[in-house]
């Protein structure tokens, strides 16, 4: 196995007369592990891994210990952040990444599985910020450009306008597998009680996935436990 990785690697550039910092981090990662047949290894619990930023550094497209991949490819992405100079609180992230194949892959989960033919895999893409002073968005898509469709979607937003006050909305899509919306909630009623609920709707299968309300009383010590330390 070789590996070899240039990580986040800063370049820094004022935007707006210096109301704003702006950051460029690019990410390398090329990886090379040689073919060993392994179609006579049973599967216990090895599966193969979903497509997102963290697996595509990773060095076993396979979740479980079953199954190593074979590979030659290279992963490229990058990072831009806009920060306030001031607070260095982090205001936009947008990132942008790709994996690139240089040979085709020979190591399956079963024998028969068809084996990647393509050279790139899907384009991923996520974008995240603070849209105002108590309400955070972030949205992540993955995008196939070999037929020019988008296969995974999603975007949520977050109200917390004080600690254990909290209001989550939530749109995930994948292709063909869900389509569904999703509500959660955490709001003080008063005394020391709070409500807690979700609501989970598949607009795909036209039904309730998960719907679920209920009320608690947090003491004095679980609020304390669960402040922000302080800056």
């Amino acid at each position: 196995k070789t590996a070899y990785e240039i990580v986040s690697r800063d370049w820094s550039s004022d935007v707006c007369s210096s109301d704003l910092l702006q950051t460029l981090e690019p990410r390398a990662y090329y990886l090379y592990i040689p073919y060993k047949n392994q179609s006579q290894i049973p599967l216990f619990d090895t599966a193969v891994g979903d497509l997102n930023y963290a697996q595509i550094f990773s060095e076993n497209s396979f979740v479980g210990g079953d199954r190593i991949n074979d590979a030659n490819q290279l992963t490229l992405a990058a990072t831009s952040r806009l920060l306030s100079p001031r607070s260095g609180q982090e205001l936009i992230r947008g990132t942008l990444g790709q994996r690139y194949y240089f040979s085709d892959q020979r190591v399956t989960l079963n024998a028969g599985d068809p084996v990647r033919k393509y050279m790139a895999s899907d384009w991923l893409a996520s974008l995240a910020g603070r849209i105002a002073p108590k309400w955070t968005l972030e949205t992540a898509v993955q995008y196939n450009q070999r037929e020019a469709r988008g296969e995974r979607f999603t975007v949520s937003t977050r109200y917390q306008p004080q600690l254990q006050q909290v209001l989550n909305l939530s749109y995930r899509y994948y292709r063909d597998r869900f389509n569904q919306v999703d509500a959660s909630t955490q709001w003080p009623l008063g005394g020391g009680w709070y409500g807690v609920g979700r609501y989970n709707y598949s607009l795909l299968d036209h039904r309730v996935v998960e719907s679920d309300r209920k009320s608690t009383r947090l003491n004095s010590s679980h609020v304390k436990r669960s402040r922000m330390p302080s800056s």
